[in-house]
């Protein structure tokens, strides 16, 4: 009786994680891929960039910005950038997601030795 106790709550606690799952891989979570954004975002980036660039270099020949400024920008605009897109890296997967797959696993292997030790 106690593995039919124990296989029940298994059970149970399959069914909520994957429930878990299921609503977390819904629509409200879904994170956009470089292949979901529009071509005109990058067109706007791309213009965005190329008119600060100008901007800096109309400065430094203005004399507004030194080229030790303009070096410093030159060098952290881009890292700025690169960590700004780790970042968006990092939310592609939910918090905790492996460990509810790994538990979900855990669960589905001790139901199936439960089954499997059943007269």
């Amino acid at each position: 009786m106690p593995d039919q106790n124990e296989l029940a709550q298994l059970e149970a606690e399959r069914d909520r994680l994957l429930s878990m799952i299921a609503y977390h891989n819904g629509p409200f979570y879904r994170m956009s891929s470089a292949a979901q954004t529009p071509v005109w975002f990058f067109v706007i980036a791309a213009i965005i960039i190329c008119a600060v660039g100008i901007a800096m270099v109309a400065g430094v020949f203005a004399g507004q910005i030194s080229a030790s400024d303009f070096l410093l920008l030159v060098v952290c605009l881009p890292l700025l950038a690169y960590f700004a897109s780790r970042l968006t890296g990092v939310l592609d997967q939910p918090a905790g997601e492996p460990q509810v797959r790994q538990r979900l696993a855990e669960c589905e292997a001790r139901i199936m030795k439960l089954k499997e030790g059943r007269p």
